[in-house]
């Protein structure tokens, strides 16, 4: 993905944000490649990249980014907050031992996505109005089995 100044400027904009330098940098972490990182591993990278921003500006910026639907935040095995890079609709397999995260491709029944599915489903039998189905599968991933 593009992560050059100008792109993380005009993609901020779109998204109704400010562009700020400590923001593009966030912003560019997520955009090198696939993540899924808790706000301390933000932290911790950016500052290792010689980033000079603090714990509390990676948590504000993180949750706005979330907020403008760049990133996504569930929680991991322990409970923390985990950010994702993946803003498509998918689940997650979370492994128990390792805290392992991968990302589950869509799954279909009769041609429908499984999460709109069900929240069809729900919403059918119960009345309820359901914003966003999410699912999660915990289990042992087979590097943590070795």
């Amino acid at each position: 993905m593009e992560t050059s100044v100008e792109s993380l400027r005009s993609l901020l904009k779109r998204h109704g944000l400010r562009y700020s330098a400590r923001r593009a940098s966030l912003l560019a972490l997520f955009r090198e490649r696939p993540r899924h990182i808790s706000a301390e591993g933000v932290y911790l990278e950016l500052r290792r990249r010689g980033g000079d921003l603090s714990l509390s500006t990676v948590y504000l910026n993180l949750g706005v980014l979330c907020e403008a639907g760049l990133l996504r935040r569930f929680r991991g095995v322990s409970g923390e907050t985990i950010y994702d890079s993946n803003v498509r609709p998918h689940d997650h397999l979370l492994c128990e031992r390792s805290g392992e995260v991968a990302d589950l491709p869509e799954i279909e029944i009769d041609g429908v996505p499984l999460g709109r599915y069900l929240k069809e489903r729900i919403e059918e039998e119960t009345g309820w109005e359901v914003h966003e189905p999410r699912l999660e599968f915990r289990g042992v991933s087979p590097r943590a089995r070795s």
